[in-house]
This record gives C-alpha cells, structure tokens and sequence, in this order.
C-alpha cells in the first residue's frame, strides 16, 4: 500500500509542477512615464489571460540601478523563470551576463544594441549567451525616418520655407546613449539626406524624453534659429513640449511650425485630431505583452525561434487617426482574448500575427 502511494505522488507532481504559473520580472527603466505605464498595462492583460505571474521592478532612469537590482532577483532564494529588459544607455549587456551566470533566461525589448563594440561582444541571442533566449526590438530607425519624411512632405505642401528657400528641421533626441534615440536620429538624419535640395537639418538638440525638458529646449531652439517650419521629436512628450515653447512665442502649430513624435501618447493621438500634431509613430509599446506570449509558449515546449518575429512601429496621421483612436486612446486591453495569439492556447496557430489588424479584429 506504501509503494502504491509512493508511485501515484510521483506521478502528479510532474503535473503539480507545470500548473505552476509562469514568472516574469520586467525590469522597468522608466518609472512611471507614460510609455511605461502603457508598456505595463498591456503586458498585465496578457498575464492574466495567460495565468502568467508579472513582477515590475522600476529604476527611474538609473541605468546602474537597474543592473542592481538584476543581481538581487537572480540571487533570490526563489528566482522567476524569465527577465524581460531593455538596453538602458547601454546597460543590457551586464544584465544578460549576470542573468546567464545564475540560468536565468532573459529577453530584450524596447532598445537592443546599436554601438558595434557591444553588438560584437554580445552578439545575437543564443549565440554567446545561451540563456538570452531571444529580443523584441522595433525598428526605430524605420519610425525616424518614417517621421521625417511625412513632416518634410507636409511642409512642401504647404510650401513652408525659410528665406533661403529650404525647410529648416530641428530635432530633439531622447536619452543620451540609448538605442531608441540613436536610431530614430539616424532615421531623421538619412531622410534629410534624400531631400538634401530642399531641407537643412539645423541642429539635434540632446532631450531626455520629457515634456519639460523639450520645452526648455525648444524655448533655446526658437531664440536662436528664427526660422524653423518643423520640430521632430524623439517622442510625443518631446514633441508636445517644444509645441508649447512654440504657442509661447505665437507660432501656430500645424500651419507655420509643423511636429512630430513617436509613441502613441493618448494626448498626442488627441493632438493629432486637432491638427496641431502633424503625425506620431508607434505601437511598441506592445512588445513587452508579446514577449510575454512568446515566453509562455516557449516555457511550456513551444519554441518561438523558428518563427522569426516581425514587428514594425506604425504611422498614425490624419487620414487613419479615427480607426485608431477607437483602440488606442482607451486601450481597454481587457476585450483582447490573448490566447489566440499563443500556439500552445491556439494550437491551429501556424504563424504568430500581432499586427494591429489581428488586434482590431478583437473589438
């Protein structure tokens, strides 16, 4: 009878084991900035449709804490399964060494690796480091240039020049170092080139993703550059506070000074209803829920490598702002059923799609 009940716990506790939930630390550099908040917010409606357990730890921007506070959870007595992180100023390479020491697996998002001493020390995930298992990065050279080029093809609509018969753009990066802005920039800067008959890019100015800051800048910028018909933000807070450094001094935005940001921000969405925001670009903000998809199935035998992942950053203007106001400005994430993006829930699943058709489909 002993031996009986021996064997029958032997055989449940394989099952008792994989109910267990799966759990994620996000390592959150931005505190409570609103990109974040969406970022977290639309990753905790994956989580509980997928009974995934999702711990937030915040650093506000300190880059060195963030690697801090990586040692403390995979020196925990009872570490979680996963790490989702960025590349804050360059700090994701310390994390995925500490993360695979310990053996715990790790995914990227948001900001990868853009400076080539780091892309050849860490190369690709499972390359050098078996437990960095994979990376969700948008492309944010594509959303820089792609800002650039509809502001540049307003203004020559709307024959917006200065005297010397040029558009004159200035631009206003995010945080120094961090891949995001690098790239955005390098987006801007490779437009510019492509209409380098009719546009002078002024100046990048060094911003650090907020409102306040950009409007301290932009107050700088208007003084010193007269003429100025467009204001290229590395966000949408970037963007909407060198508008009100522009409404300051009497200009008109959307008519003689045109802007554009990046991200989504539901004020800015609003901002581009009224036309004083002439377009932003985004939609990554997702990333973080769909690594969540990806690790789940991952954890529970369905591989996400073999099905290369492809997310791009979207144009919101006013010809498509209506459809998606509906979806992004309440973001009742809530109506999404999640599991029809997981090919363990959805085993007819072929592909993963997170397009934002496959999401629309859903209200």
């Amino acid at each position: 009878m002993k031996k009986f009940i021996l064997i029958i716990v032997l055989i449940l506790l394989p099952v008792m084991a994989s109910a267990e939930p799966v759990r994620v630390v996000l390592l959150n550099p931005g505190g409570n900035h609103w990109f974040w908040r969406m970022t977290i917010d639309f990753m905790q409606a994956v989580a509980e449709d997928l009974d995934m357990e999702l711990e937030v730890v915040t650093s506000d921007r300190d880059h060195f804490l963030t690697v801090q506070q990586a040692k403390e959870i995979v020196s925990r007595k009872n570490p979680p399964d996963y790490i989702i992180t960025g590349n804050e100023k360059s700090n994701a390479g310390q994390i995925i060494r500490i993360s695979d020491e310990a053996g715990i697996k790790i995914f990227l998002i948001s900001n990868g690796f853009v400076f080539p001493k780091d892309i050849e020390a860490y190369g690709r995930p499972r390359e050098k480091y078996k437990h960095w298992i994979g990376e969700m990065i948008p492309n944010n050279f594509s959303a820089g240039y792609q800002m650039g080029k509809v502001l540049i093809n307003k203004a020559l609509a709307l024959n917006l020049t200065a005297q010397d018969g040029k558009i004159h753009i200035a631009a206003i990066a995010g945080a120094f170092g961090t891949h995001a802005s690098v790239e955005r920039v390098r987006g801007l800067q490779t437009v510019v080139g492509e209409f380098s008959d009719k546009v002078k890019l002024l100046q990048v100015f060094p911003g650090d993703w907020t409102s306040e800051r950009a409007e301290k800048v932009g107050r700088g910028l208007f003084r010193r550059y007269k003429e100025v018909q467009i204001i290229w933000g590395a966000n949408d807070t970037t963007a909407i506070g060198a508008m009100n450094a522009a409404i300051s001094i009497g200009k008109t935005p959307g008519k003689d000074v045109l802007f554009g940001g990046c991200g989504w921000y539901a004020p800015a969405i609003q901002k581009i209803q009224e036309g004083t925001l002439t377009t932003s670009v985004g939609g990554h903000f997702m990333d973080g829920g769909w690594a969540m998809v990806l690790l789940n199935d991952y954890h529970h035998g369905k591989d996400f490598i073999s099905d290369p992942i492809e997310t791009d950053m979207f144009l919101l203007d006013k010809s498509n702002i209506e459809k998606h106001s509906i979806v992004f400005v309440k973001q009742q994430w809530s109506k999404i059923d999640f599991k029809k993006f997981s090919k363990v829930h959805n085993p007819s699943l072929k592909r993963y799609d997170f397009s934002l058709e496959a999401i629309f489909q859903q209200f």
